[in-house]
């Protein structure tokens, strides 16, 4: 608003041909944008140091419990997610206040002969597809890759893609794990 306001005062005093008057005003103006400008250079910075300070109190790995998802066409059972069998079938979790960044998706599962396909994983602005392959020796981990995290305490969504015939899998444990670690 004061640079508004000095903007205006220095086009008033320059049509009145107070050439100096508007030159004193421009000046002021411009030292007023200088500081402006280093004010948001020193915010960016004070706001880089601090999520960087949150990042480096991150656990090497954050666990979403299973217990917690908004689910949709899955069911809980045992401690495991089941059930993942329909197009769009999905398990959705509200973050813990993640400080925005990469992370890379691990999840934990068993998959049969028929099982697998194409994992959906979206939050508040990117999406990351992973393939699920059959697990024929038992539970496995598997890295999807790097999912950008805009919103830290917004959701998380992993819903069916693509299915090779009979389900994805059997979810037994989702991780996120700072790409920074």
């Amino acid at each position: 608003k004061h640079l508004l306001e000095l903007t205006a005062l220095e086009k008033q005093r320059a049509e009145a041909r107070d050439y100096s008057g508007a030159i004193a005003v421009r000046e002021e103006r411009r030292r007023a944008e200088g500081e402006l400008e280093r004010l948001d250079k020193e915010l960016l910075l004070l706001q880089m140091r601090e999520q960087s300070l949150r990042a480096s109190q991150l656990p090497d790995r954050v666990t979403l419990p299973l217990e917690q998802a908004e689910l949709s066409g899955v069911r809980l059972e045992g401690g495991v997610l089941m059930g993942w069998n329909k197009i769009g079938a999905s398990a959705k979790w509200k973050l813990p206040a993640l400080p925005p960044g990469g992370y890379e998706v691990i999840l934990k599962y068993r998959s049969g002969p028929l099982d697998g396909g194409e994992i959906l994983i979206e939050e508040a602005r990117f999406k990351l597809k992973g393939q699920i392959d059959t697990t024929l020796k038992g539970p496995q981990e598997k890295n999807l890759g790097t999912l950008k995290v805009t919103d830290g305490s917004g959701s998380l969504t992993l819903s069916v893609a693509t299915l090779i015939k009979d389900k994805l899998m059997d979810l037994m444990a989702v991780h996120l794990v700072p790409a920074s670690k």
